[in-house]
């Protein structure tokens, strides 16, 4: 099996092309180089520097017969988007489109377009499951939602198979400070002892995801060639304020100072994986005190989590 996947080098990206690889797959990788490591990939496989947006990515399909493309690539903070709408709208929409049609006039088997929770925006309830209308409160949550429209189009109007999976807040060691998520912005300031703004008072909740679960889950939705729209999660509710306090246990201090909310921040997520789980048989295995305390051995180690 040839397996493409954009933004490969990615904090994501790079554990779902392991975890293939591990499977017996050969590994493409279109990456720019952005906020992507080379170092994050220790084994055989084919790299293409490119923007998703570049039009010779289609040398890629040119000179390979791909199978399966694995839609990684993306620009993912939410504040960036809300300051940068069009840059985050080129790469998010404009990308995202040139990659399907490359999979619709190359062939390819099935198309994996990696969504997100913020697609859900408020719905002023917390099981969230797939049928809720959705009510993104980000650009970057907006241009989810018209991805995953978009990638249903061509299913429905050219017959590539898709698989849309809406992540929960992935984590885990390598992850990026520009991403913007709080596990990695909390181990940086362990580690260079600045102060820790949460903003809110901490009681606001997330569905914490480790990202080998998330490898994980995407390699069984490939082997069983699975489509549709499915939540990823651990169907649990974690409080930034609980994160503050697995790594206080852990003999870490914080010097944490709480501010106003941001707009565009949702309030609670917690995503129903009960679809997943009935249809893959995939569940969760790292919970968020595991998880986090490999984040924080990093440290112990002297390794570098951050980008």
């Amino acid at each position: 099996m040839n397996v493409l996947i954009t933004g490969g080098y990615g904090f994501i990206g790079s554990s779902i092309a392991r975890k293939f690889f591990e499977e017996g797959a050969n590994i493409f990788i279109i990456d720019n180089l952005s906020t992507g490591k080379p170092s994050n990939i220790s084994f055989t496989h084919q790299f293409y520097h490119l923007g998703i947006e570049d039009p010779h990515c289609e040398t890629v399909f040119e000179s390979n017969v791909i199978d399966v493309v694995i839609h990684c690539a993306a620009q993912t903070s939410v504040q960036f988007s809300l300051a940068n709408p069009l840059t985050d709208s080129h790469t998010n929409i404009m990308g995202l489109i040139r990659m399907l049609n490359l999979s619709k006039k190359y062939n390819v088997k099935h198309f994996i377009f990696t969504s997100s929770a913020a697609v859900y925006g408020n719905q002023g309830r917390i099981d969230i499951q797939e049928d809720l209308p959705l009510n993104p409160l980000s650009i970057y949550g907006l241009n989810k939602k018209i991805g995953e429209e978009y990638c249903l189009k061509w299913q429905e109007y050219y017959n590539l198979p898709v698989l849309i999976y809406r992540f929960a807040n992935v984590y885990g060691p390598h992850q990026s400070l520009l991403s913007g998520a709080v596990i990695p912005v909390l181990v940086n300031k362990i580690t260079t002892n600045a102060e820790m703004v949460i903003y809110g008072d901490g009681q606001q909740t997330r569905d914490f995801l480790f990202v080998e679960d998330v490898a994980t889950a995407v390699v069984k939705g490939v082997k069983a060639k699975l489509c549709g729209v499915y939540n990823l999660s651990t169907n649990e509710e974690v409080t930034l304020n609980h994160l503050l306090d697995v790594i206080r246990e852990e003999g870490y201090s914080l010097n944490v100072k709480y501010e106003e909310d941001r707009p565009g921040d949702i309030r609670h997520s917690r995503l129903n994986n009960e679809k997943i789980k009935k249809t893959l048989g995939w569940n969760a295995a790292i919970s968020i005190n595991e998880g986090l305390k490999r984040c924080l051995q990093q440290i112990n180690s002297n390794q570098n989590i951050l980008h």
